[in-house]
């Protein structure tokens, strides 16, 4: 694996070093002491693994994250963000603790290798939900919603959502523009998601009411909603007074 060292102190830095000496699959291929700095080395160099450091100043580790073009194994370190480990270990993201042991680092090291012989897609998953946790730790609704897009974990803005749509354990994110696909479910993401804004009208269906140009009765107790673009939505029965006491 071709590895990048990303923590804005050198000796954090040359202790990183030291502990791969004696880890023959790993090859390191730079070191990067600011979170810009990061960023730019990871899209031209596409390393394997990065150990991020969390804590940095102008971009920290988590704003990397939303600004790479490409997604490597992560092995994040932080020196007292408890939280942010409780994340990491929930998200099965590996992790640092400041000051950590030798023995600590090559556990964390020979986990990243596994993932990397199992070719394990669900990493990406796993960090958009730590990326989702730790940005919006509290019960506000979140300013973004991180979702896997590809090989990258995007952004996307609450506000440019039209409606969700249940896709087994997952949901699809429909925007103007695009489609994304959650890790995140259906249920999960309405709870998530500012009620001020967003309804759940079916089991598989969230509904953004901005984008709602009518509804429809269906002739039994329920709805068609008709959103702005064309597209319907059925709003069941059980749903549906909640839905027309909002428009109305």
């Amino acid at each position: 694996m071709r590895a990048l060292i990303v923590d804005d102190e050198p000796p954090a830095r040359n202790l990183v070093r030291e502990y791969l000496e004696d880890i023959d699959p790993i090859e390191v291929i730079g070191e990067c002491g600011t979170g810009r700095e990061a960023v730019a080395t990871i899209n031209d160099d596409v390393p394997d693994l990065v150990f991020l450091d969390v804590q940095m100043p102008g971009l920290d580790g988590f704003d990397v994250l939303e600004q790479i073009d490409v997604l490597p194994d992560i092995i994040f370190s932080t020196a007292y963000d408890e939280y942010a480990i409780q994340a990491f270990d929930a998200g099965a993201v590996d992790y640092l603790l400041k000051p950590y042991s030798r023995g600590r680092f090559q556990k964390a090291v020979e986990r990243a290798l596994e993932r990397h012989e199992q070719d394990d897609a669900g990493h990406a998953d796993r960090l958009a939900s730590l990326l989702q946790e730790v940005r919006s730790p509290d019960d506000a609704p979140p300013e973004r919603l991180y979702v896997r897009h590809g090989d990258k974990i995007i952004p996307v803005d609450p506000d440019e959502i039209r409606w969700v749509e249940a896709a087994g354990d997952y949901a699809k994110i429909h925007t103007m523009e695009k489609t994304y696909l959650s890790s995140m479910g259906i249920g999960k993401l309405a709870e998530r998601l500012d009620d001020r804004r967003f309804a759940r009208v079916h089991r598989s269906y969230i509904l953004a009411f901005p984008a709602v140009d009518h509804l429809r009765s269906d002739g039994s107790g329920g709805y068609r909603a008709i959103l702005d673009d064309g597209t319907k939505l059925r709003v069941s029965r059980s749903y549906a007074p909640d839905v027309r006491d909002r428009l109305v």
